[in-house]
């Protein structure tokens, strides 16, 4: 059975540290990141992770529309974070890479994203296994439980 106010205070305090999660994001992307939205620096990361990055595997990767992901690559494109270039065996599909200036940009989010995992794992590591395994497999059962709603509701 459960309980209306655990179930609130679950959901609370899940929007809550996606809440601050955000604000540290953004906190961390002060500076040169400012001229860029939070997607875009995401997509670039993409870019450079992903072999041969196109819309199709991009918009896979961040679980975004392909035209979503179209519009994103303008930009970069536009800012000279990325060039476009296309296979000589396959003329038809245009590929990504990273130019410079987005591979500093990539670098730098990449050292951002590792001291967000050390500034996470201080608190995690006080944090008995026993407890670590009860939320990973709630949050696991959660997720699992979205994504079963999104299927029957249909893609966006």
């Amino acid at each position: 059975m459960f309980e209306v106010d655990n179930i609130n205070n679950i959901m609370k305090s899940l929007k809550e540290i996606y809440e601050k999660e955000e604000t540290l994001g953004r906190i961390a992307f002060r500076g040169e990141y400012e001229k860029y939205g939070i997607s875009e620096i995401h997509c670039l990361d993409f870019i450079g992770k992903i072999k041969d990055p196109n819309v199709t595997k991009i918009s896979q990767s961040m679980n975004m529309t392909r035209s979503a992901i179209s519009k994103i690559s303008k930009k970069l494109l536009n800012s000279k974070l990325i060039d476009k270039y296309k296979n000589p065996e396959n003329d038809k599909e245009i590929y990504f890479k990273l130019t410079e200036l987005g591979e500093m940009l990539y670098k730098d989010h990449q050292i951002k994203h590792k001291k967000w995992e050390e500034r996470n794992n201080k608190f995690f590591k006080n944090i008995d296994k026993e407890e670590q395994e009860v939320v990973a497999s709630f949050l696991k059962k959660f997720n699992n439980y979205l994504d079963k709603i999104i299927e029957l509701e249909g893609d966006m």
